[in-house]
This record gives C-alpha cells, structure tokens and sequence, in this order.
C-alpha cells in the first residue's frame, strides 16, 4: 500500500481508505454517486445533470460478523455538505449500521479506530448480554 502525503486529494485519500479496509479484510463497495455528460444543449454547450441521491457517502463497508459502515471522503481540509451530514445523522439514528467522515487517511484511521471500533466493541458487548 502506497503511503499516502499528508494533503490528499479526494480520490486519493479514498483510494488509501478502500486498499487499507480490503487489506483488513473488508469489502469495500464505492458508491459513484455523481453526474454525467447528458448532450448538448441548445447552445451547443455541453450539459450534464446529477444522476443520484444527494448526501451518500463515498464507501459502503461490509464484513462478516460486523456491523456494516458507510464512509464520506473528502479532500484534506474540506467537509461534507449539509445533505450529505444530513445522510450521516439519519444512519448513525438507525441500528445495526454506522456512518464516518474524513478528509485523509490519518484522519479516518483515527476516527475508525476511536469510534467505529469502539462501536463495534459495544455492539458486541450488548449481544454477549442478551444471549
């Protein structure tokens, strides 16, 4: 795995954090959540338009026996949109998923350490009670 700069372009830091969770044995699903080229218009300028949902993250993250986690990616210094903070706080409400933001890969190792595995640790706990 490349050892990644410590300002990161967007797709840099997302390619980082999808090489760094399959080599941990995850399967990492990137959602390409963007527009596209649909023509030209009548100008003859060329048109694109959105063609997703607005706000949902970058990776979809799953692993057997783990809960499964979304994952935003940004640019280092950057933050998601409102829409896209909006996605996060409707999944981290529901059970059994989780949703993180980073703008580097330092930042998501910290926040997945700190936080997803700390989560994780908890729903376990919380099963181990109920059997």
């Amino acid at each position: 795995m490349k050892i990644p700069k410590t300002k990161q372009t967007e797709n840099e830091a997302k390619r980082a954090v999808k090489e760094y969770l399959e080599y941990s044995g995850y399967t990492v699903y990137r959602i390409n959540n963007a527009g596209g080229y649909r023509g030209k218009d009548k100008q003859g300028n060329p048109r694109f338009s959105f063609a997703g949902t607005s706000g949902v993250a970058d990776l979809y993250v799953t692993k057997k026996g783990v809960c499964p986690f979304w994952v935003e990616i940004k640019a280092t210094g950057k933050t998601p949109a409102p829409a896209q903070y909006d996605f996060g706080s409707d999944i981290n409400d529901t059970d059994g998923t989780y949703w993180l933001w980073a703008d580097s890969m330092d930042m998501f190792i910290r926040k997945f350490n700190l936080t997803f595995v700390k989560y994780r640790k908890e729903i376990n706990i919380e099963s181990r009670k109920t059997k």
